[in-house]
Parts: C-alpha cells; sequence; structure tokens
C-alpha cells in the first residue's frame, strides 16, 4: 500500500495500516531492538498525520513489539530469554488446539486444498534454498492451519503470538530447514487424514523441537 493510498483511508482503517507497516518492519529487523519509534519520522515517512501514529503504539506495546521508556519515548524491545520462553509455552497449548481442531474440520469434510497446496509450495521453496520463501511459506502454513481450526477466538489469540514467532525466527534464521518442512509434513498428513489426537502430539513435538533449537540462539545473543 502506497503512503497516499494510506492517507485517503477512514482513520481506523489508517491507524490499522500504520500498526502493521511498524510491526512488519520490526519483525524482519528494519527497526531494531532500541531503535526509537518517532512520531514525526513515521508520520514524514507515510505522508500521514502523526495521529494514526500515535494510535497505532498502544497496540504495539500492548503485544511487545514496543516499550515507553522515560525520556525516550518508544522503543523497540529486546528479545529475552523469559518472553522467548513465555512465547513457546503459549504456543505449546494453542498450536496443539488448533491441529486438533483442524483434524477435526478436516474429518467433515473442510476444504484442505490450501492447506496442502502452500505444503508442496513449501517443498519446492527448501529444494530451491530460498531462504526467505520458507520462512514465509512456514508461517503462512501455521495460519492456515489456524483457519481451519474454525475458531475465531483461537484465531485472535494467536495473532500477536505468530508476529513474535516471525520476529524471533528471523534472530534464528539458522534452524534446519529440512527438519521443519519434514515436521510440517507430518502434522499436516494427521490433519488430512483427520487424527486430532495425532496431529495435536506431533503439534506439541514441533513447538518443543523449535524451543530447544531457539532458545539457546537467544541466550547466546544476549552474551
Amino acid at each position: 500500500m502506497t503512503a497516499g493510498a494510506m492517507d485517503a483511508e477512514p482513520s481506523a482503517s489508517r491507524t490499522g495500516s500504520v500498526y502493521e507497516w511498524i510491526r512488519e518492519r520490526i519483525i524482519d529487523g528494519t527497526y531494531p531492538p532500541g531503535q526509537r519509534i518517532r512520531e514525526r519520522d513515521v508520520a514524514l515517512e507515510l505522508d500521514v498525520s502523526r495521529v494514526p501514529v500515535r494510535e497505532a503504539l498502544p497496540q504495539l506495546e500492548s503485544e511487545g513489539y514496543i516499550e515507553t521508556l522515560p525520556r525516550r519515548g518508544a522503543v523497540v524491545t529486546h528479545l529475552t530469554v523469559q518472553g522467548v520462553t513465555e512465547l513457546f509455552d503459549v504456543r505449546a497449548s494453542l498450536e496443539v488446539l488448533a491441529a486438533r481442531l483442524a483434524a477435526g474440520a478436516s474429518a467433515a469434510g473442510a476444504d484442505t486444498g490450501r492447506l496442502t497446496a502452500l505444503l508442496e509450495k513449501a517443498g519446492g521453496a527448501l529444494v530451491a534454498n530460498d531462504e526467505r520463501l520458507i520462512a514465509e511459506l512456514n508461517a503462512q502454513i501455521h495460519e492456515e492451519i489456524l483457519e481451519l481450526s474454525g475458531s475465531r477466538l483461537l484465531r485472535r489469540l494467536m495473532s500477536p503470538v505468530n508476529g513474535q514467532l516471525r520476529r524471533l525466527f528471523h534472530v534464528a534464521a539458522d534452524r534446519d530447514q529440512a527438519v521443519q518442512h519434514d515436521e510440517h509434513s507430518t502434522i499436516v498428513q494427521a490433519i488430512l487424514g483427520g487424527h486430532a489426537e495425532l496431529a495435536g502430539a506431533l503439534a506439541f513435538a514441533h513447538v518443543e523441537h523449535s524451543r530447544n533449537e531457539c532458545l539457546p540462539i537467544v541466550e547466546t545473543s544476549l552474551k
């Protein structure tokens, strides 16, 4: 979306667009930990008033992307071992539930075509060694499982979690993508087969494996 198009949006929509614009730059590292988010600079870059920028900041803070510090204002937060541990604790509960619900929906006849297509594309990206595309498709696989779950509440609860996970995975980019793809494949096959308990167990194992890979990387980055 262009800055001009953003400026023409209704106020609430414009605030949402500014929020997403800032969030994506925190997730991909364009705005690194410790960087100040200045309302004036963002407003100038997006060609909007400072109002939607000011309105976007509280949501970013509530989701853990920024914090407000005395005399510094809004600052991008640092990843911490405690924060990442809490992230995986929540993920271990919610992603297991999502996989179980998605398998139940599949057994009831839900359309799983997009999930299958995403898994195939991820396999192609793995063969091509396209790391950025692999990361994006892996995120889309998790989001599609959430869609299949059919739970609006679960999707809302997982939205900030998924954003923080994407941010973490940019930091922990050296994980074995082939293993990640194999784990996604087994989860998807369980969902397609309608095996709710198996899908949940595989999702839990996937989260714990990811936890064991990511925590040492975060610990090392803080030394």
